[in-house]
This record gives C-alpha cells, structure tokens and sequence, in this order.
C-alpha cells in the first residue's frame, strides 16, 4: 500500500468508521465495587486531569472535522468526535457511579487549525503508548476488578484506533503535498511529539500532572522503568494486533522505547535499581529537603 493514493485514504478511513461500535456509557455493566477497591479507586490521583483531557479532546475533534474538504475524511473524523464525547460521558460516569470527588480543570475554549491538530494526534500517541503501560500494569497488580478492566479495555481501544486514523491521515496528507520522506517525517514527527510533551496545544489544560502518591505509589514502588517499558511494548504489541495490517501504525513511541529498553538493560545492576520509582517515604524526604 503507497501512502497518499486513494486505496489508502479508502483503507484507513473505512477501517476506522466499520469498527466503531455504538454503546452507551451509562447501559454498560457496571461492577459494584467492595469497599476497599471503592476507597482505592477514588484515592486515584488522575480523574479529574482525564476528566479535563477528554472534554477537551472531543470539542477539538468536532470543531476540526467542520475545517476538513474531503467528505471520506470528514465522516470519519467525526466518527472520532462522538468517541471522543462518548469518552467524556464514561468518565463522567464513572465519577458518578463510584463517588468520586473529581473538580474540573478548566480549559479554555481548543483551536482547530490543522497545525494543533498535528500536535494533538502525536501527544494522543504518546499517552496512548503510556497508557498501554499503566494499563498492562494495573492489570498485573489486580488494580481494577475483571469487569470494570473490559470496561476501560474498550476505551484503550478505541484510543489505539483513533491514533492509527491519525497515523495514516497524517502519512496521507503528506505523501499528497510530496513530504513524505522518511528523514523528514521522523523529525517532523519528533517536533510534534515535543511540542505536545510541552503543552502547546492552546486548550491543552494548564495544570500540572498530580504526581503518584499515597498508596498507589507503595503498589507500584517496585516498578522499575525497564518493567514499564516491557508492559508497555507488550501490551502495543498486542491491542495493536487487532487493528488491521495493512494500515501504518506509530511507529516513534515504540522505537525510543525499544531503544531505552535496550538502554536500562546495559546499565550496572546498581545503576538500574537507582532507577527504580521512588518509595512514598524517600519521596516525602526529597520533599521535605
């Protein structure tokens, strides 16, 4: 398949509109949870920056389809959009279901320029390619129950499906303006990454990332960056073997991993458990310090 023919834009766009399926958040199963599972998962540091992140993604998506010429392309990135939305309405859910105390971020209103779309796509890559890590690990630790991990195991699906519509759609967009060679997109793949890891896009939430702490930070103390990087290319390995072949897939995210992996398994053993995440006591001291 040659990027930026017709085939290709017809493979990628049709790909991704037959395999949305259509559910609502609220019908889904939802486990009842036992009481220490309950005060685990509202003690999660992360809801309400996932909160913010997915109202934001899904008012960026819907304002970009409305900038898009090509009928193929506009439908299927509106397709994206109700996902997107949908995503805000799980989360939302979740919060209610489960009581959790969750503020929102505020945000302002997202730009729709093809510019910020770039920079949403490669960081929609990068926390994708993290997610698939924090997901794998909280499967191995028994974070989730079965039937609330099925739950998020669609979201992370569907999450790795809008990256590889990205993917192609970018991969398309530059083989029709003759840019498509290979030093060139992997540094302007590069610039994107960089520019989403430094929050860039304008809508992007201006608060910080909460750190890991509490008892999620003793569940994951042994947890060293070459374990995560494992998890991580694992469980790449293996949603993105659901999505058809023949489409190109990220490619960047798991090449520096691949390559970090290699990194932290050269290191001396004394250095690789320097590298181990911190305890929640030695992170209090370094605090305190």
């Amino acid at each position: 398949m040659r990027p930026g023919t017709p085939y290709h834009r017809d493979l990628f766009c049709h790909a991704f509109i037959d395999t949305h399926v259509a559910f609502e958040p609220e019908r889904l199963p939802w486990p009842v949870l036992d009481p220490e599972t309950l005060a685990l998962i509202r003690a999660f540091p992360f809801w309400s920056y996932a909160r913010s992140i997915e109202a934001r993604s899904g008012r960026m998506v819907e304002l970009f389809a409305q900038t898009l010429d090509d009928p193929l392309i506009k439908e299927a990135v509106n397709v994206q959009a109700v996902e997107e939305y949908r995503h805000e309405r799980l989360m939302a859910h979740v919060l209610s279901c489960y009581q959790i105390d969750a503020a929102e971020i505020p945000i302002a209103e997202p730009r729709a320029s093809r510019e910020d779309f770039y920079v949403f796509g490669f960081g929609e890559c990068t926390d994708v390619f993290i997610g698939f890590g924090a997901f794998s690990l909280a499967r191995e630790k028994g974070f989730f129950p079965e039937a609330l991990l099925a739950i998020f195991e669609q979201l992370l699906f569907e999450e790795a499906r809008h990256v590889v519509f990205f993917t192609n759609w970018w991969r398309y967009e530059r083989a029709r303006a003759g840019l498509d060679r290979p030093f060139l997109r992997t540094a302007e793949s590069v610039k994107y990454h960089v520019k989403a890891a430094m929050g860039t896009v304008g809508s992007a939430p201006k608060t910080p990332m909460p750190k890991l702490e509490g008892p999620f930070a003793q569940m994951f103390a042994d947890v060293t960056p070459a374990h995560f990087l494992e998890a991580a290319l694992a469980e790449n390995r293996r949603v993105m073997g659901r999505i058809d072949d023949r489409l190109l897939k990220p490619r960047l995210m798991p090449v520096v991993a691949t390559l970090a992996l290699a990194g932290v398994r050269c290191l001396p053993p004394r250095m690789g458990s320097a590298l181990r995440a911190p305890s929640t006591a030695a992170t209090s001291e370094a605090e305190a310090a």
